[in-house]
């Protein structure tokens, strides 16, 4: 029966401006699902997409990923990969982990499906790929997916690889496509680009297989809940089998939001209730606080700390909506009036421009979490 690993998203070489062993965290996480597909005694790997966090990885992400492949072409176990939205190449760009074709490295669909049939414990297995497809290269989606399903028939185990945002797997408006779009005469789609797990049947099973490591504190209360994991999976005359297996090398995490009062006890209770899972890294905590506070007081209180390790905290002010008079005022000058900053202003003139939306407040504070977000990790 052959067997086979799906991990995906590893954002290898992803780097924190603020906190330097962030980048370490992402190459202890990809090491582990290598030993992890070691360990079970795999036939193949598979990587839905997102392998690197940029399609021109430093030196040191490429090397990492060297010496894990080499522990795999030295079982003799191919790898194949497509690429996500982060490591898709450029049009006359070339792709970081194609160097490494000498060491049974497979990149594949590019810009169209393409698939290759191996022969593993005695079966035919045929794997298949289809990158990230968003943009202009959207409308080409549904066809590439067609073609994954109209391979001519006379191979029951199909292996379809796709990183794509899928309906109903996240919100509609940022999909491109629709579960019933996919290719469902496969065995096992394997799906990348959301970064929590999950799996269904529809036919045959789909599985994103989540990220290796944490990237967002969005993906903090799935972790809490379900961790991060690579997938083992068993494939026999058309019938696949998932096994989720998790990786003990993520750095925990925890999100505290709290106000200008209790922030500190807040913090320290959560502390006291994490699980200790013999996991030595030092956790994070990512810190939200409501209420006038300055930063400098927060950074101080906070480095009283020594056992966690903070994300650049975040204090959201009560905001009102200021009093213009809009017979003499501009948008910019309303703008200027409620954010407080002459950046956001501007950034908020420009959505505007691109928005039929007349809920001023709303858009307002979607800049100001847009900004917060694209700051945390920026030094002053």
């Amino acid at each position: 029966m052959p067997r086979f690993m799906h991990f995906s998203d590893t954002h290898i070489g992803y780097r924190s401006l603020v906190i330097e062993e962030r980048e370490q965290d992402f190459y202890d996480a990809f090491h582990e699902a290598i030993d992890i597909a070691l360990e079970n005694s795999v036939d193949f790997v598979i990587h839905t997409g997102d392998l690197f966090d940029t399609w021109i990885p430093g030196n040191r992400a490429i090397k990492e990923f060297r010496n894990g492949i080499m522990k795999l072409n030295a079982k003799n176990i191919p790898f194949f990969s497509i690429f996500g939205d982060h490591d898709r190449p450029r049009r006359n760009g070339e792709p970081a982990a194609g160097i490494f074709d000498f060491l049974g490295v497979h990149a594949m669909g590019r810009d169209q499906f393409e698939y290759t049939v191996r022969r593993f414990s005695g079966e035919d297995v045929l794997i298949g790929g289809i990158s990230n497809m968003k943009g202009y290269m959207k409308p080409r989606l549904m066809e590439e997916y067609r073609k994954a399903d109209s391979v001519e028939e006379g191979y029951k185990n199909r292996v379809i690889m796709s990183h794509q945002a899928i309906d109903p797997f996240f919100v509609p408006e940022q999909c491109e496509a629709k579960l019933n779009d996919l290719p469902l005469k496969s065995s096992y789609i394997a799906m990348g680009h959301l970064h929590d797990f999950m799996e269904r049947r529809a036919g045959p099973l789909i599985s994103y297989a989540g990220s290796t490591e944490i990237k967002s504190e969005n993906e903090i209360n799935g972790f809490r809940k379900q961790g991060k994991s690579v997938n083992i999976v068993d494939i026999s005359n058309g019938d696949a089998d998932l096994t989720r297996i998790r990786l003990k090398s993520v750095r925990p995490q925890l999100k505290v939001q709290s106000d200008a009062e209790s922030y500190i006890e807040d913090i320290r209770r959560s502390i006291s209730s994490m699980k200790n899972d013999g996991n030595e890294k030092k956790p994070m905590i990512s810190l939200e606080i409501h209420g006038d506070i300055s930063m400098e007081t927060v950074m101080q209180e906070i480095s009283q700390f020594d056992n966690v390790i903070f994300s650049r905290p975040k204090i959201k002010k009560d905001a009102t909506i200021p009093t213009i008079r809009t017979e003499s005022a501009d948008l910019k000058d309303y703008f200027s009036a409620y954010l407080k900053d002459e950046r956001l202003a501007d950034l908020a003139i420009k959505i505007m421009k691109h928005t039929k939306s007349s809920d001023l407040e709303g858009i307002m504070k979607e800049i100001e979490v847009l900004y917060i977000d694209n700051r945390q990790d920026t030094p002053d």
